[in-house]
């Protein structure tokens, strides 16, 4: 504080004070003032002396004003600090210090004030503040504690989140020695020791994961993070974060757990299970899934799409059915897939694809299932097979039961007709008559019963043994036996099925085949023209297919076709015909798994086409 007046020259002198200051009278005008503080407060010069504090700042804070009264009555008042907007509407920080400026009497004349702009002082300060609050959330949140080392005093000096670690409380002297026993005999009490030696001698820092047993004799998990400090290039100390990471270990050991059990169940259950990112590259895939696509270990499928694991088509496929369930976002639940392997053989699954989906609801990828259904498939095919056969062997069953009454019921009627009428006939020459009628429907019902046994023994023979035979020289076999039948109906049999063509059949079977329908395009010729009658060979899917044509009667499709290979069914006025060749061709085809069809018409002839299954 100034304790004597100032004179008029001496305002030169305070002008030139390396301080912002100013001399207040208890007008609370400037009397004086430093260009320091004309600069700091951006005012012009000259225009601050003579002027009242109140018409300098058009707003006085109550605080300072009743700082400056205190200095006018000889007090000292503490500091004030200010936001001040100057006259280019820039807001600042001011802090006011105030002294009381006295006479040479001691008596308070006004006040000696010096200003200072705090603004970046205020900054750093609260950045400050808020550094060391967040510094200490995360530490208490994240149990982060800090110790450290002072070389020259041998001291440690832990914060309370690392006491709380330790499970020790404030008056437990800390030291390096007891710091380390604090660590698990062992690996981790051994590794910690040798982490700080380096880090003393070799200025190297450490980071590890390791366990303590603390004062309360619990286990913890904690990584520890040390370097050490020098001043003046020479070692000074050591600086050591802790943190307690024993909830996440215990979370990460239970989280591998649960992956061990669910990679176990995934890799043992029967099915296929993959996971696609977006980029429909495979993130995950069980054992099943690597076996079906070829690989051996996770490493050689993990990043790839299915254009890099299967041909284009294929890849192709499978894209598309992704793209649908990503785009639509709803599963897509067992989907039948046929898939074509490398080497030509296919496999049926049950597929489902399912989106997987990001807290925000966002696609994240999908994962795919699935089931092959390809032995399932066969034996439902095989199912339907036996069912169809036993549909139809249960309808030739009828049929064969009806035929068999109606015939044997017809003889027996007509024996006893006859017997009836030789009992009571005397006259020797009809009774020889009746006789003869007698061994005639003997004949008929012998040729009968040997009809129906050929039959039976079509339809129960249990196992048929297929043999391959040269279809060209079988035929020609045939052909042979019928000559005599040929030639005198001026019969053309053209064979157009190349040499050495192989067929996988029953030969019995074949023969009879083959002659029935041949000899059947001979009797049942157009009158007064010579049969022509062609014979090829084609393959249709899984069968061999023979084809025999002839410009015979033919026969109204229409009106017989599906009678055509029933039992004891004629289409002609040809009283040699008994309606069973038909019938028991089919049956000897379909009893080596084939089957036969045909198309005809009247005037023009018929074509027979049969279908031979050689896998069957």
């Amino acid at each position: 504080m100034l304790r004597s007046p100032l004179k008029a020259n001496d305002n030169i002198l305070i002008r030139q004070l390396p301080t912002p200051t100013a001399f207040i009278n208890k007008d609370f005008k400037v009397v004086f003032a430093a260009d320091k503080w004309t600069q700091e407060l951006n005012f012009n010069k000259g225009e601050v002396v003579d002027k009242t504090l109140q018409e300098l700042f058009k707003k006085l804070e109550d605080t300072t004003l009743n700082s400056l009264k205190e200095c006018f009555r000889g007090q000292q008042p503490q500091p004030n600090i200010e936001l001040y907007t100057d006259h280019t509407f820039k807001e600042r920080y001011i802090e006011w210090s105030y002294s009381p400026w006295f006479d040479e009497h001691e008596n308070a004349i006004g006040a000696i004030v010096q200003t200072e702009d705090v603004g970046q002082r205020l900054k750093s300060e609260l950045e400050k503040e808020k550094l060391e609050f967040l510094l200490q959330e995360t530490s208490l949140s994240g149990k982060i504690g800090n110790w450290e080392y002072i070389k020259n005093q041998e001291t440690v000096i832990g914060c309370q989140v690392f006491r709380n670690i330790l499970e020790i409380d404030e008056h437990f002297e800390l030291d390096l020695n007891n710091i380390i026993d604090f660590f698990k005999p062992g690996y981790d009490r051994n590794t910690i020791s040798m982490a700080i030696y380096s880090a003393t001698e070799n200025k190297t820092s450490w980071n590890e994961k390791l366990q303590i047993i603390t004062a309360k004799g619990c286990l913890k998990w904690v990584m520890v993070s040390g370097k050490p400090f020098y001043k003046s290039g020479k070692y000074a100390g050591l600086i050591v974060l802790t943190q307690d990471i024993t909830d996440f270990v215990h979370k990460e050991q239970k989280t591998k757990a649960n992956e061990r059990l669910l990679r176990t169940l995934i890799n043992n259950i029967p099915i296929q299970v993959h996971i696609k990112d977006t980029k429909f590259r495979k993130i995950l895939a069980n054992k099943s899934e690597l076996e079906f696509c070829g690989f051996h270990s996770d490493s050689d499928i993990i990043g790839k799409t299915d254009f890099d694991i299967f041909d284009k088509e294929t890849a192709q496929k499978y894209r598309e059915h992704d793209l649908e369930v990503m785009i639509s976002q709803t599963p897509s639940l067992n989907t039948e897939l046929v898939h074509k392997h490398a080497d030509g053989n296919f496999s049926t699954f049950l597929t489902s694809k399912i989106p997987l989906k990001g807290e925000n609801g966002e696609i994240t990828g999908l994962v795919g299932i699935n089931m092959d259904i390809t032995d399932l498939k066969k034996k439902e095919k095989e199912l339907k097979t036996l069912n169809h056969v036993t549909t139809q062997q249960n309808k030739k069953l009828i049929n064969f039961a009806h035929i068999v009454s109606h015939n044997l019921r017809s003889h027996s009627a007509n024996f006893s007709m006859l017997l009836d009428f030789l009992t009571n006939e005397e006259d020797e020459e009809e009774k020889a008559r009746i006789m003869k009628m007698l061994r005639e429907s003997s004949d008929n019902l012998m040729e009968t019963l040997h009809n129906l046994n050929d039959i039976v023994t079509i339809s129960s023979e249990q196992i048929l043994l297929k043999k391959k035979i040269n279809i060209n020289e079988k035929i020609h076999s045939i052909l042979k036996n019928i000559s005599t039948l040929l030639d005198e109906n001026k019969a053309t049999v053209i064979c157009e099925i190349p040499d050495g063509v192989f067929i996988n059949v029953v030969p019995s079977y074949f023969d009879s085949i083959i002659l029935s329908l041949l000899t059947n395009a001979v009797r049942f010729k157009k009158p007064h023209i010579a049969p022509v009658i062609k014979i090829s060979v084609n393959y249709v899917q899984n069968y061999t297919q023979i084809k025999i044509e002839d410009n015979g009667l033919g026969i109204d499709m229409k009106k017989n076709g599906h009678k055509l290979f029933g039992m004891y069914k004629t289409f002609h006025n040809n009283t040699s015909t008994k309606g069973l060749g038909l019938f028991i061709v089919k049956n000897q085809i379909e009893a080596m798994g084939g089957k036969i069809n045909a198309q005809s018409q009247i005037d023009i002839g018929s074509t027979f086409n049969l279908y031979f299954n050689e896998e069957h």
